[in-house]
């Protein structure tokens, strides 16, 4: 199990909850009642985005590093969601281009189309 804390998604929301490797953020917000705004729930709108952090890794994976050496967790994004986020202006095309290369997280992410992985993550409002 995965600790995903949620902040800022409301007043007196704060919430810390447990969730599997694989699980949908979006998903895990919405069973856990966290409001998280998702209208098409597909990646193609945007209105989900959210900033996640890892907060249980040492090492820390910067979203414009061209390295593979890192020992951060590898993270696929698929291209429609980088192209929503730099679309929304989330995210700019040098952070997609790496993401893609080099499998590096974004500081942002649609929650309808992010998988939890083996580490904790803050999330909060992208707004």
């Amino acid at each position: 199990m995965v600790n995903v804390i949620f902040c800022g998604f409301g007043e007196k929301v704060d919430k810390r909850v447990f969730a599997k490797t694989g699980d949908v953020l979006l998903r895990v917000a919405e069973s856990n009642g966290i409001k998280i705004p998702s209208e098409c729930k597909d990646g193609m709108c945007g209105s989900c985005a959210v900033r996640v952090e890892e907060i249980s890794n040492d090492e820390k994976m910067d979203s414009t590093t061209e390295d593979y050496s890192s020992k951060g967790q590898a993270v696929y994004m698929d291209d429609k969601e980088l192209e929503t986020l730099i679309s929304m202006g989330a995210i700019t095309k040098k952070e997609a281009e790496v993401a893609q290369q080099y499998n590096r997280p974004t500081p942002v992410r649609l929650a309808c189309q992010c998988a939890i992985k083996n580490a904790s993550i803050l999330v909060k409002p992208y707004n």
